[in-house]
């Protein structure tokens, strides 16, 4: 045998050996269980989320705070992070065989780790931070406690957030491809179809998308609708399912979903990974309007213009379909789970040859291309969007409004909020006669459809405009906050305090947004504890807010986004 031959047949090998792996190497992956409670799901890999893809597995805790929480290999905590949002409290551990496991919503740490924690904010003066410890710093071993559950963050309940991701790319991988113990042997339930008027195609003899209702027999799954459907034209397809496991009512995401036409498989999606990058993708992947007023899950089995999701397979001319007189396609859907549970829809589509009643393709004059950057420029507004901030062509609306009672500026309409963005935009508003004094009290700020509510985007002022930088369409305008942030004492009585175990305030702002937040005693920074979906503030006494009996100067200063800035002193005694 050559040299080259053997090489040749060597990389092969490789190559053959390296697929095989990539397919199996997940289910051979013995990891314990993040806890030691039923593994009952509220929410699993690839559900459909607003603006994001769920990236883990959300794990009931019987509605209860304080669950152990488990290393499921040997490793080391790498990062922990706490937050007044997202993952809250959070605690990644990595592991030698190339996965961190991630933990997020904790109540508390374990006592090294809260102490590791206490220091360095401590030494920041600061409650959110991120930490990087080394691999010597907290090595743990299987089945180890690193945690406890809670519900901090953006979580709406007590449960466990958990992720496994690759530690080289950072990806989230589908947990139950691991094997852990989630009992599922429900296969997804399928509710019906949209099809997708393209480029002005009739859809039984209209202008318009179809919405289909599917009904189950024996079979599988079919359309309630008169079949065929009849097609003049390009048209898309989506389907609306979701996925359902053994003991919990909540509607979970699928695996992977296959549209065949007859025997030809024309496109294929499929969840075993997601990437942080492009996880904003998911507003094309989906019916962004479906989801966001009726909470539907339409699949999309065709791409936009703008699309960089990487979880397709086979697709055959973006998963348009295109039809030739008289045609019929018969088509089907399989739409699977991870564990292989299957259902299966069956409709026809019929190509007819007239076209009636065809509308003008976009007809405003206001046209932003989503493979190109565009602007939107008036006497007092600009607008200026990068390339691929849109995920397809749209036509654009624009309106002025007076200034509303909330506002200095007149009222920008610009589009609709009810078409998504991927990227951030600059966006600039006018205005005159400002005092200096007041200019970084200005803010951009979204209205609210009714306009009465405001929120701001933030701002500076330069030349007498307002930039800042936004991610929607909808009702913008410049508002001002001179107003300082409001503090209440919830426990303190005539400005004395008697012993207790801590001080508990309620803060809020009316516009920019809580920024910093400072409490000291006798001069002294103490541990303060906020959580902004209570607008509470806690200032609890313990081995990290140690202070002596007696009496003691408090000072409590909470400063807003625009760096409005309220104190709150008082005199107290232990």
């Amino acid at each position: 045998m050559t040299l080259k031959i053997w090489l040749t047949i060597t990389v092969l090998v490789i190559l053959v050996s390296s697929q095989t792996f990539s397919q199996n190497r997940y289910k051979d992956i013995n990891f314990a269980a993040p806890m030691k409670i039923p593994l009952v799901l509220a929410g699993n890999f690839a559900e459909l989320r607003s603006n994001h893809f769920h990236t883990g597995l959300d794990i009931k805790t019987n509605n209860r705070e304080g669950y152990k929480l488990y290393a499921i290999e040997d490793g080391y905590i790498a990062r922990i992070n706490v937050s007044h949002w997202g993952y809250g409290l959070c605690i990644y551990v990595q592991h030698p065989n190339g996965f961190t496991s991630v933990y997020a919503h904790c109540k508390k740490f374990t006592p090294e780790v809260e102490a590791f924690v206490r220091k360095a904010q401590r030494k920041k003066e600061k409650e959110t931070i991120t930490l990087y410890p080394g691999a010597e710093q907290f090595p743990v071993k299987r089945g180890e406690v690193i945690g406890f559950s809670g519900n901090s963050g953006s979580s709406v309940a007590p449960h466990l957030h958990f992720e496994i991701r690759d530690t080289k790319t950072e990806e989230p991988i589908n947990p139950l491809l691991f094997g852990f113990d989630v009992k599922d042997d429900i296969p997804p339930i399928i509710k019906g179809i949209k099809i997708y008027s393209l480029n002005g195609a009739n859809v039984n003899g209209k202008n318009a998308d179809l919405l289909c209702a599917a009904i189950k027999n024996s079979q599988g799954y079919h359309i309630k609708t008169k079949s065929p459907i009849v097609i003049h034209g390009e048209v898309g397809i989506a389907i609306n399912t979701i996925d359902k496991l053994n003991e919990a009512p909540n509607k979970c995401g699928i695996y992977s979903i296959e549209l065949y036409d007859g025997d030809t498989l024309i496109f294929q999606q499929k969840f075993e990974k997601l990437n942080f990058y492009t996880n904003r993708y998911i507003n094309t992947y989906m019916d962004y309007l479906q989801y966001r007023y009726r909470k539907e899950s339409y699949h999309k089995s065709f791409l936009a213009v703008n699309n960089k999701l990487e979880i397709y397979g086979e697709i055959r001319n973006k998963g348009i379909l295109k039809f030739e007189k008289n045609e019929v396609k018969k088509m089907k859907y399989i739409v699977s789970d991870v564990y292989g549970n299957k259902s299966e829809l069956y409709f026809d589509l019929k190509g007819e040859t007239s076209l009636k009643k065809r509308s003008p393709i976009n007809p405003n004059p206001i046209q932003f291309n989503a493979s190109k950057k565009n602007e939107l420029v008036r006497k007092e507004f600009k607008a200026y969007l990068p390339q691929g901030a849109l995920y397809d062509d749209a036509s654009i609306q624009f309106q002025e409004y007076p200034a509303r009672h909330n506002t200095i500026s007149a009222v920008f309409n610009f589009n609709t909020d009810s078409v998504p963005i991927h990227k951030y935009y600059i966006l600039k508003l006018k205005l005159s006669g400002v005092k200096p004094a007041h200019q970084n009290k200005l803010v951009i700020a979204e209205l609210s459809k009714n306009m009465n509510r405001l929120s701001s985007k933030g701002g500076t002022m330069k030349d007498g405009w307002v930039t800042s930088k936004v991610r929607s369409f909808g009702n913008y305008a410049i508002a001002i906050d001179t107003v300082k942030p409001k503090i209440t004492p919830l426990n303190l009585e005539n400005k004395k305090y008697k012993i207790a175990r801590e001080i508990r305030f309620k803060i809020s702002d009316n516009l920019s947004g809580i920024d910093t937040y400072n409490v000291k005693i006798d001069g002294n920074w103490f541990h303060a504890f906020y959580n902004p979906k209570t607008n509470l503030l806690r200032v609890p006494f313990n081995q990290y807010n140690k202070i002596d009996s007696g009496k003691h100067k408090l000072v409590t200063t909470i400063t807003d986004e625009r760096k409005n800035t309220a104190v709150f002193k008082a005199n107290i005694e232990l």
